[in-house]
């Protein structure tokens, strides 16, 4: 056999082959463990009457995030977000230890690490001299 008739010899099944091997590559490419770092906007919802928060808690905290690489792409167009609850706070300073279960984020995604740890948030009744 010459090599042209090699070449094109089932042509068909080697193209089929070969559009199937790549799409095997980018499957397993895709869902090979990755991580990402991220700068998560703090939200604060539901502040009680009459209470003002005080100071200047962080506005973003960076986020590192595991996962497969295919979601952690997908992360962009999400836009995660902490999400803190005031609903009970009374006037002083609320910490929040381990915010990460308070961020809004895609499931088969997990955080590893937030920056900084703890968020501590101080509540004054309104009308009151803020510092």
């Amino acid at each position: 056999m010459k090599m042209r008739e090699i070449v094109t010899h089932n042509l068909g099944l080697k193209v089929l082959s070969l559009i199937l091997a790549v799409m095997l590559w980018l499957f397993v490419v895709a869902e090979k463990e990755s991580q990402t770092s991220l700068s998560v906007p703090v939200v604060f919802e539901n502040l009680p009457p009459g209470l003002v928060i005080v100071g200047r808690p962080p506005d973003r905290i960076d986020v590192r995030v595991a996962g497969p690489r295919m979601l952690l792409l997908r992360l962009n167009g999400d836009r995660p977000m902490l999400h803190l609850d005031l609903k009970d706070a009374r006037e002083g300073t609320i910490a929040f230890p381990a915010p990460e279960s308070a961020i809004s984020i895609r499931e088969g995604v997990r955080v590893t690490r937030v920056t900084p740890a703890a968020i501590e948030v101080r509540l004054a009744k309104s009308g009151t001299k803020r510092n």
